[in-house]
Order: structure tokens, then sequence, then C-alpha cells
């Protein structure tokens, strides 16, 4: 997501090849500390596991989702309205965008309002930026959970340089 202001900060990852680069130890820390339950099927990768493509039936999930975003689950009804509004696969936003979902629904409810898509809109749309290598780090802790736990059906957004990202956001 980036501000009306021009700020990026989110684009759908790539599909390339990601392997998982983190212990058992780091993963259960994250499963225990997030309260991610045991009825969701969280399983940890191999080495040889790569993010994408996703696994039949689960979804992949990054732990700076949790750990910088303040993602919990089980999913809020203001993020999966936003990922239906674009629509985009979870595993495909980058966590300095996905930051500003919780953070805008967190304002909103502080400040008495039901958080709402449109009123999201007015101020962040989604952009497709290119990464760099040193952004991936981030990339590499990740783990599988089931596709079940976040309802309904997310779509996995293809971006090429054919099909570039465009949302201009509703007029204010």
């Amino acid at each position: 997501m980036a501000s009306k202001t021009g700020e990026s900060s989110s684009a759908p990852t790539s599909s390339a090849a990601l392997y998982c680069k983190w212990g058992p130890i780091s993963y259960n820390n994250l499963v225990q500390e997030y309260d991610i339950k045991p009825e969701w099927n969280p399983v940890l990768p191999s080495k040889t596991d790569a993010a994408f493509p996703l696994k039949e039936g689960k979804i992949t999930l990054f732990s700076d989702f949790f750990k910088f975003c303040n993602f919990r689950l089980p999913i809020t009804k203001f993020c999966k309205s936003v990922l239906d509004e674009y629509p985009i696969h979870i595993s495909q936003l980058h966590p300095l965008g996905f930051v500003k979902l919780p953070h805008f629904e967190f304002s909103c409810i502080a400040l008495g309002h039901i958080p709402e898509i449109t009123v999201f809109r007015a101020f962040f749309v989604l952009v497709d930026i290119p990464t760099s290598s040193r952004d991936k780090e981030w990339k590499k802790k990740f783990f599988y959970i089931d596709a079940g736990v976040i309802p309904g059906e997310m779509q996995w957004r293809e971006v090429g340089a054919k099909d570039k990202i465009k949302d201009d956001g509703p007029p204010l």
C-alpha cells in the first residue's frame, strides 16, 4: 500500500523461489508468542521448501507480518475486506505496506469509528514496486498454515511487465 502522498511501501512479492531460512526454535517461539493454534496446522517448511508457488490447501505467512505489522489470527473483517477489494492474496503483500492495514484499523477504532474500505482507499493505494535483493531477508522466515484460517477465497494476482497494478482509489 502507498499513501496518497506518493509514499510507496508495498508490492506483491514475486513468484521467484524463496527458500525457508529459519530454524525450529525461532518458528516455535513465533507460534507460541502469537498464539497460532495447532488446529490451524502451522508447518515450518524445510530448508528446500519455497514460499511460492503456494502449497495445496495452505497459505504462506511471513514472520514479519506478526512481528512488524501486528497481524493476528483470526484475520479481522476489515483486513479481509481489503484483500477482497483489490483483489490480492495475503502472501503477496510486503510488510511495509501490510502494516498500514492494522494501523488504519486501530486508529479508526481508537477514534470511535468503524474502519471502512472506502475511507482506507481515500488514503492508500495498492502499487507494484520492484524490490531490491537486500529487501528479501524478511521473505526467508515464513511458514505454512491451512488456507481455511482466512475465510473465503483470496485471489493470486499475477503481476508482470504487461500487467501493472493500477489503483487510483476513490475520488476525495
